[in-house]
């Protein structure tokens, strides 16, 4: 092959490449545009709902396919009871920005007990098919109970 057919051929390699990332970037900037907040916010709030009811088989089920390869129903309740203090007893949750990226999401939760104590939290999810779940949450440091969100009323 001459010069001039290697470079052809060279040419063509890096225009495909580049067809191909730029198809890539544009399909997951539309996949980020359709996700649905509303559709996050009712997994985490489907959880709690069932961490209140004290029914960890059914919070089980909006735990991602890694979280329930780790641990069985009985350990992902005695994780929930010793890491996650406070979440089983969370009157609401109120809900802040949400990132999206491709199959993952990130979102600010609010969870605010009985006594208006409130834990900001992150929660990490992920699409497995056509359904969203939890792959993680993070607790921070529970706001002292003079402090309010903003808009809330005392």
């Amino acid at each position: 092959m001459n010069a001039r057919g290697k470079i052809t051929v060279l040419t063509f390699f890096f225009a495909s490449c580049l067809s191909g990332a730029l198809l890539t970037a544009y399909l997951q900037i539309r996949a980020d545009q359709n996700v649905k907040p509303a559709d996050l916010y009712a997994v985490v709030d489907r959880q709690l709902g069932d961490f209140r009811g004290g029914d960890y088989a059914a919070a089980y089920e909006y735990a991602s396919q890694d979280i329930q390869r780790r641990y069985s129903v009985d350990q992902f309740q005695a994780m929930v009871e010793a890491d996650y203090p406070g979440m089983t007893d969370v009157a609401r949750a109120e809900y802040g920005p949400v990132q999206t990226h491709g199959r993952h999401a990130t979102m600010q939760v609010f969870l605010v007990g009985e006594d208006d104590a409130i834990i900001p939290c992150i929660y990490m999810l992920v699409r497995e098919g056509d359904s969203w779940r939890i792959s993680g949450a993070r607790l921070m440091q529970a706001w002292p109970p003079e402090m309010r969100m903003e808009g809330t009323m005392l």
